[in-house]
């Protein structure tokens, strides 16, 4: 049998692509190679370490899983990382300087930043042979292969239940008091919570609000208690509650309205059709202006997008152009097929 290597990173990047690890299994020889934040040696800053159910779902499925020593690269038919980005907290160029088979690397994020022409060019025969991509509105060189969010696939069979509105949030207000620099224009700070008028907004709704935070190693080991009690000082008088490391797909699927930060967790509300706004300039843009739920930062804006995709269906189109197998929940198979064309 064929072997086959995965070389797994970060939690938030390699979930999208667990689900095909047991299918592959089926079929060949596979070991794990965890580094950087998927390593035992990293201290997970949330607070639910989500490298658990990695090890209680997938590690069956691997020969042998490694960490802190490496196995020989060399003997492996195909290796895949979670990851396409340059770095030396995952030394992907050790890997591809030892290895003999193809070596794929998976996309970062779905932004600017990591989906552009001179980004693939700076991995390209660096860190990868082929680099896989969301969609294909991002196939800007021959090497680019789409293969979509297999982890979003299972959606299809939850049911939705509308009980309560998701904000997600990409950096809080408070940021550059944390890190030195705010990183986007617009943050979740006491003016954003002014425009998005959640008063109104949740009387209207009837139903509370669960702000979805990200835990970031960057951002220190206090970061939780430091955000709530940021986000407690900016809140007005409603009913809602803060999550950091949770179940994202019940999340999603028990939302009656999305507000986010453009961003890969948002695709799944719009994937399943859930009404989302995504607030302009709290991340890269992307291919997000595409989607019909792109809005500035202001209170009319805002609440006219709310009420158009309250009223509005799934945006078909921007599914279609922007993720491979979004529409018909086929991102599993699309990714095994260029996983198995490459071996």
């Amino acid at each position: 049998m064929k072997k086959i290597l995965f070389v797994l990173s970060q939690y938030r990047v390699c979930e999208r692509i667990l689900p095909i690890i047991p299918v592959l299994s089926d079929k060949y020889v596979l070991d794990c190679l965890l580094v950087y934040e998927m390593s035992v040696k990293h201290r997970w800053p949330g607070d639910d370490d989500p490298r658990k159910y990695f090890y209680d779902s997938y590690s069956r499925d691997f020969n042998k899983i490694f960490d802190g020593t490496d196995p020989s690269f060399s003997d492996y038919d195909l290796i895949l990382t979670d990851d396409n980005r340059v770095s030396s907290k995952t030394n992907l160029e050790k890997i591809y300087r030892q290895k003999k088979g193809t070596m794929l690397s998976c996309f970062h994020g779905p932004v600017e930043k990591y989906n552009n022409i001179k980004f693939f060019q700076n991995g390209y025969k660096r860190i990868y042979d082929k680099t896989l991509v969301l969609g294909r509105k991002d196939c800007l060189t021959d090497y680019c292969l789409p293969i979509g969010i297999p982890s979003n696939d299972g959606l299809k069979d939850r049911k939705i239940h509308p009980n309560h509105i998701l904000v997600i949030v990409n950096f809080v207000g408070n940021i550059k008091s944390v890190i030195g620099f705010k990183p986007f224009p617009i943050t979740f700070d006491d003016r954003l919570v002014s425009e998005l008028d959640l008063e109104r907004l949740q009387k209207k709704l009837d139903v509370p609000i669960i702000i979805k935070l990200k835990s970031r190693a960057g951002e220190g080991n206090k970061q939780v208690t430091r955000n709530q009690s940021y986000i407690e000082s900016i809140m007005p008088n409603v009913n809602y509650s803060i999550v950091i490391d949770a179940n994202n797909d019940e999340l999603i699927c028990n939302s009656k309205l999305v507000i986010s930060c453009p961003g890969t967790f948002a695709l799944k509300s719009i994937q399943l059709g859930i009404p989302t706004v995504l607030i302009e300039g709290s991340n890269e843009d992307g291919h997000f202006p595409l989607f019909k739920g792109f809005v500035p930062p202001a209170k009319r804006s805002i609440k006219q997008k709310i009420e158009e995709m309250m009223k509005s269906g799934k945006d078909d189109n921007f599914i279609n152009e922007v993720i491979e197998g979004g529409n018909d929940f086929t991102s599993t198979e699309k990714m095994i097929e260029v996983i198995e064309d490459c071996l």
